[in-house]
């Protein structure tokens, strides 16, 4: 898979283009964010979701997850961030590539 740039932004390491443009669209839009701050323990597996969001307190109040066209990606992916919702109560989004 092509995933086109991957390197530094900021202090962060991103792993793909799609990455990239979603950070610059958060710095753009003045929207705080982190990057790969935790691993979740989901009892299948140890994940590593891409952006998270905090809250006034620093506690983590959503995370996002991009994803290409990989459709087998995009479904585990899907099934991580609903594992860590119910699990943890942290609101989740999956950004996929569509076309």
């Amino acid at each position: 898979m092509n995933r086109g740039y991957a390197g530094f932004y900021k202090d962060f390491y991103l792993r793909s283009s799609y990455e990239y443009a979603y950070a610059v669209y958060l710095d753009h839009h003045s929207i705080p964010w982190s990057y790969e701050d935790k691993i979740y323990d989901i009892g299948f597996k140890k994940y590593k979701p891409d952006f998270f969001f905090y809250d006034q307190y620093g506690n983590v109040e959503k995370i996002v997850e991009i994803k290409s066209r990989d459709s087998q990606a995009k479904k585990d992916a899907q099934h991580c961030l609903k594992t860590i919702e119910n699990m943890y109560n942290i609101g989740q989004k999956i950004i996929k590539k569509s076309f």
